[in-house]
């Protein structure tokens, strides 16, 4: 099910452990509804990165996939993108690897990939190139390492 924003006057309950609050405490919180500013998302195209870099196949937070390959999930992470943009990941030579569209409702996203080609092909161990196009916010271009 979608989630739903708490309405004004809404009241949640917060549970601790040995800490010594009486009945009379109040707390109050105040939030802010997210807001998207297109000129801060133009400063921060900079800020796009892919997590990790390298990536080591077989890493230690992977989890564990038995019945299938007999290792974990393959995946890298493209981080602090804007709300919409489509990632293009090429080989060396210019090859286009895959291609990605992000659309969410988040302005500091994030976008994983499979390590899998346009074809579905386990792609292979290397250095890599990213080009993020977020249209009339800009554009970022970047490499990432894959290591087996």
């Amino acid at each position: 099910p979608p989630a739903s924003l708490p309405a004004p006057g809404s009241k949640f309950q917060i549970s601790t452990s040995n800490i010594n609050f009486t009945s009379r405490d109040e707390f109050r919180f105040k939030v802010k509804a997210a807001q998207y500013s297109e000129r801060r998302a133009k400063k921060e195209l900079d800020k796009i990165a892919v997590v990790p870099d390298p990536y080591i196949v077989s890493a230690s937070w992977e989890k564990p996939l038995y019945f299938t390959s007999g290792r974990g999930e393959r995946r890298i992470d493209f981080i602090h993108l804007p709300p919409k943009c489509t990632i293009r990941i090429f080989t060396l030579d210019g090859k286009l690897v895959r291609k990605l569209e992000h659309d969410d409702v988040i302005e500091d996203g994030h976008h994983s990939w499979d390590l899998t080609s346009k074809d579905g092909l386990d792609v292979a161990p290397g250095i890599y190139l990213f080009h993020v196009d977020a249209g009339k916010l800009g554009e970022k271009l970047g490499r990432f390492a894959l290591i087996k």
